[in-house]
């Protein structure tokens, strides 16, 4: 059910694979067996998911990173790698102000994760590696 194995999803560029990597094992970890969903305060009572929280705190960290790295090497298809980022960001929020449990509905959020993650490296992701490594921005992963 979590993510497909992250080897189909590198772009043979350390920086930007590294993010990729987080995002599966972070969502390996949150949808574990036997992980409890719980609140800082108690059990978890399905509204303001903290798994969704969770999975929102990881890809707005990792996203600043790749947006820094457009700038630095002066990406031209930056606008359009911003707007996938916003996309996922927007159906993680919908989904947890909409009270969408990640315990019980934890098909669909990976689901969602799982298909954008497929595109958006295959086509935004790959793209960057290749435009950062032909510009001598970043290094190839050896």
């Amino acid at each position: 059910m979590p993510i497909p194995g992250h080897k189909s999803l590198t772009v043979g560029v350390r920086e930007i694979d590294a993010g990729t990597e987080g995002l599966c094992y972070l969502m390996n970890r949150l949808f574990e067996p036997m992980v409890e969903c719980r609140r800082a305060g108690g059990v978890c009572d399905r509204t303001q998911c903290t798994r969704i929280s969770a999975l929102l705190r990881y890809v707005d960290r990792n996203f600043l990173a790749q947006e820094a790295l457009m700038e630095q090497a002066d990406y031209p298809y930056e606008d359009h790698h911003r707007r996938e980022h916003w996309r996922l960001v927007h159906q993680l929020r919908r989904m947890r102000e909409g009270n969408v449990c990640a315990d019980r509905d934890r098909t669909v959020v990976s689901e969602v994760v799982g298909r954008w993650m497929m595109e958006h490296v295959g086509e935004c992701d790959r793209r960057l590696g290749n435009w950062a490594v032909t510009r001598r921005v970043l290094d190839p992963s050896s």
